[in-house]
């Protein structure tokens, strides 16, 4: 009897002490999968695409432009500005996942090239980002804010 009681604490101390790591790290996985879906949505042009990786009262924070605050507004900058004047091939790497309590913070680099549809003159892109997430009731990751700027200053 001794055995097995020992044998059974045995097996829930076990979980007690993974549960959390692996928690993390499907929550990492998550993240990482969310900001995958964010550059495949990017790349496309799809501002529908992007504005559902946020929450309804997310905050889109670009470089050089006023903060784009809930998803009629995010959606309007993406459509008309972003996706409107250029085209994207870019790919993010995340350096930096943190989770806590709900939050989770990522750090990407983001690199690659845009193309003007005016012009058809194009750049290299080599930027910085960082995500904040939030955990939606079910159980999901969503961008609640989402701040970028360039690496070169300008």
């Amino acid at each position: 009897m001794t055995k097995r009681v020992f044998y059974l604490l045995s097996i829930f101390l076990a979980f007690v002490i993974t549960a959390p790591m692996v928690t993390a790290q499907s929550d990492e996985e998550s993240i990482k999968k969310l900001i995958t879906n964010y550059v495949k949505a990017m790349n496309m042009g799809d501002a529908n695409g992007v504005v559902d990786l946020f929450m309804p009262d997310g905050v889109f924070m670009p470089h050089g432009s006023p903060a784009q605050v809930g998803d009629k507004a995010i959606h309007a900058f993406y459509q008309d500005t972003l996706f409107g004047q250029e085209s994207l091939d870019i790919n993010f790497e995340p350096v930096e996942v943190v989770v806590l309590n709900g939050w989770a913070f990522a750090r990407v680099e983001a690199t690659g090239t845009t193309e003007s549809k005016d012009s058809g003159t194009s750049a290299k892109i080599d930027n910085k980002a960082l995500f904040v997430l939030s955990r939606t009731s079910a159980g999901t990751w969503k961008i609640a804010r989402l701040m970028w700027n360039r690496n070169s200053g300008q």
